[in-house]
């Protein structure tokens, strides 16, 4: 079939227009191609382009005649695309035995939490537990829920132990974060840190940590921008590049409470974790000033990179309302940002490093944070993001403001109206109350954004000082 040639020669050659030509054609010419339509669908996911992922797989379900295993690869791509009711009302219709009884009420429990349903995720994921006792997945999501300082639920995670054992590593290290939490909750900091630490190095067996890798990355995304470099490539007048409002800084440092005061004005939509920057370094070939340098001089342009990550926002957020990007590890990429994007406004959070190093160690990141499995793994991260912020402050001036989240904390009015104004919004009432505004939060800050701005986050790590004392001796190293 050409129109399938067409695609390989283009995947080949890395065409991202080619191959969204010729999948379109393929979906248009309602090409016969059955099971493979759903592999072109989370093609078209992972390079950013929803609009086709979304007819593909509607093609997917249709040629396999709307079965429930079909319709819930629907579900998945709908969660995926931040389309979460419409993925919790299209599981609704589902069997209940799809994709299995505890994987359905699991998903439906996130999906609830996602929403800030908390009651009703909590049902679901204790229908989860009751499938399938001691499961990591499920008790860790409901432990975002639960003081388990007075909750009852306390005595059966406890009792869920011994069945948590035979579960693969990677669920079982789960179950280890939410029994930390259990004994947080309880202020036990010695069990607490022993059950974080036990679930730790069960991800460090499956995803070890490069100090070396980590490196390179870090001296890469700052290599080739030498101090004029911005003034040197800025001249050309370009689009307006201002929709996007970059959000960076270590996890667990106050990235989505920024977020959440954004996204509570009127103009401005949350757009979460998006890692659609990653779609302009491969167009660019690399995160370096020298790999723009080449870009340019081989006969592409600053501009068709903001237009295709314009592009990527519009596909998931329509063209409304300027949109939040919280990309993870967006400090590796804020040169290209910078310099295809120069109108976004960028936001880096800084937090006591302590308490951002406690808080890191103890969650569970969804997508894997090597760096987090280790206390010295963690202040070899931290210090590689110091020089980080350092450098780009020196290079980017007043496009970077840099938040201490203890500042934002004891003076929220004014760091809000900071804030505001280096985004060049207006001043609104509502950014002031953003825990009063709902939204989609898919973070593990989920539930603390829904509450007033306060200084619990503040101190978390004092408990933990003694046991800390790797990071403490390596960060100040």
């Amino acid at each position: 079939m050409q129109q399938v040639e067409a695609l390989k020669t283009a995947l080949a050659s890395r065409n991202r227009a080619g191959a969204n030509r010729a999948v379109a054609a393929l979906l248009d010419g309602k090409a016969p191609l059955g099971p493979q339509w759903r592999g072109i669908a989370e093609l078209m996911r992972v390079s950013g382009e929803l609009t086709l992922a979304h007819r593909a797989m509607d093609a997917f379900v249709a040629a396999a005649g709307r079965t429930p295993a079909a319709v819930y690869a629907k579900v998945v791509l709908l969660t995926q695309s931040g389309r979460q009711q419409e993925a919790h009302d299209l599981l609704s219709t589902l069997p209940e035995n799809v994709p299995t009884p505890a994987g359905r009420a699991y998903v439906l429990g996130n999906i609830e939490m996602t929403l800030g349903r908390v009651e009703s995720a909590r049902t679901h994921l204790l229908a989860a537990l009751r499938h399938q006792p001691g499961w990591g997945p499920g008790w860790l999501t409901l432990a975002a829920a639960v003081n388990f300082a007075s909750d009852p639920l306390a005595e059966q995670l406890l009792a869920e132990e011994a069945a948590a054992q035979s579960q693969p590593q990677g669920d079982l290290a789960r179950f280890y974060y939410a029994l930390g939490k259990l004994h947080a909750d309880r202020g036990d900091a010695p069990e607490a840190f022993a059950a974080f630490a036990r679930g730790a190095e069960l991800l460090r067996r499956e995803t070890p940590y490069s100090r070396q890798g980590n490196a390179a990355n870090a001296a890469q995304a700052m290599q080739g921008y030498e101090p004029a470099f911005f003034d040197r490539i800025g001249s050309a007048a370009r689009r307006d590049t201002s929709r996007p409002i970059f959000v960076t800084g270590l996890p667990r440092s106050g990235t989505t409470l920024v977020e959440q005061i954004l996204a509570s004005h009127s103009a401005v939509r949350d757009g979460g974790e998006l890692n659609l920057i990653q779609h302009i370094a491969v167009q660019a070939g690399g995160v370096s000033g020298t790999a723009i340098d080449a870009y340019v001089a081989g006969g592409g342009s600053l501009d068709d990179m903001a237009a295709l990550y314009l592009h990527l926002l519009d596909e998931r957020f329509g063209a409304e309302g300027r949109i939040v990007d919280k990309t993870v590890d967006a400090s590796r990429f804020v040169g290209i940002i910078a310099a295809a994007l120069p109108d976004a406004p960028i936001i880096w959070m800084e937090r006591d490093p302590m308490d951002n190093a406690w808080s890191c160690f103890r969650t569970f990141f969804i997508h894997g944070v090597a760096w987090s499995y280790d206390l010295d793994d963690i202040a070899h991260h931290f210090r590689l993001e110091d020089d980080l912020r350092a450098f780009w402050k020196a290079r980017l001036g007043s496009q970077l403001l840099v938040v201490p989240y203890g500042a934002l904390v004891d003076d929220a009015e004014g760091w809000t109206r900071r804030i505001l104004q280096h985004c060049g919004l207006a001043d609104e009432t509502a950014a002031y109350v953003p825990h009063k505004t709902e939204r989609l939060v898919a973070t593990a800050s989920s539930l603390q954004v829904r509450r007033p701005i306060n200084r619990d986050g503040m101190g978390v790590a004092a408990p933990y000082a003694e046991m800390m004392t790797p990071f403490t001796r390596a960060y100040r190293a």
